[in-house]
């Protein structure tokens, strides 16, 4: 019996375990906790009797939490929200991918993303939206900038990445925070480290110095600067 649990343990992928709460994964991600919900629990709009249904097309890992990987799979459908593309349609591009790849788990991620999703979701959005090849290549570069941030194991599965927090020209794109599941229960930390950001930004916030928590993190000032905008932007986004 020990064998089989062993055996068992080493064989989880702990980037696909249940491990944020919506609240947690929307303060890191910079989103409304109700965008998450929506995205993968569902939700109503409108007020009664013409309530109409948001149905959900994400799975999260359970019920009340999500994983590393579903937090990444949100990462690469910022890009669109980004650039203003509608609920509805950032719904019928994941369910075309899942048409094409009915058997994957994150039809956003992987080396069938990456070979083939990539094209199957500017093409659908250019159609629905009615983009011109401009606008349609505008999309492209967005949705390449958040990948570009991430980090990849040999399947193209997501190691780590670098989360990008806030709207239009509020956007940051500096690097030393990261999200990797290996590191601090999977809680944004400084690149390098397991320092949580978090931590560092509650102490700048109850008074300490950006100088004396450089000095007891032996880290630079602008990494401490870092972790405290990243989370000063994020609850503002």
């Amino acid at each position: 019996m020990k064998l089989q649990v062993e055996k068992y343990l080493s064989e989880l992928d702990t980037r696909a375990m249940p491990r944020y709460t919506f609240g947690e994964a929307a303060r890191y991600l910079g989103l409304p906790e109700s965008t998450l919900r929506a995205w993968f629990l569902g939700t109503t709009w409108g007020t009664r009797p013409n309530t109409r249904q948001f149905h959900p097309f994400l799975k999260p890992a359970s019920h009340d939490l999500l994983s590393f990987f579903d937090i990444a799979s949100v990462h690469v459908l910022m890009a669109f929200k980004r650039q203003g593309v509608p609920p509805e349609d950032i719904r019928t591009v994941v369910q075309s991918l899942h048409l094409e790849h009915p058997d994957a788990r994150y039809p956003l991620l992987g080396i069938e993303f990456f070979m083939f999703g990539r094209n199957v979701i500017i093409k659908q959005l250019g159609q629905l939206l009615n983009l011109s090849k401009h606008r349609q290549y505008g999309l492209k570069k967005v949705m390449n900038k958040f990948l570009s941030r991430m980090e990849f194991d040999s399947d193209q599965m997501p190691l780590r990445f670098k989360p990008l927090v806030g709207t239009g020209k509020r956007i940051r794109e500096d690097g030393r925070i990261i999200i990797d599941p290996q590191l601090s229960a999977g809680r944004p930390v400084l690149k390098g480290t397991g320092i949580a950001a978090e931590v560092i930004s509650m102490r700048r916030k109850s008074g300490e110095s950006v100088a004396l928590l450089a000095k007891d993190y032996r880290v630079t000032a602008s990494a401490i600067k870092e972790a405290v905008r990243y989370f000063e932007t994020a609850k503002a986004a």
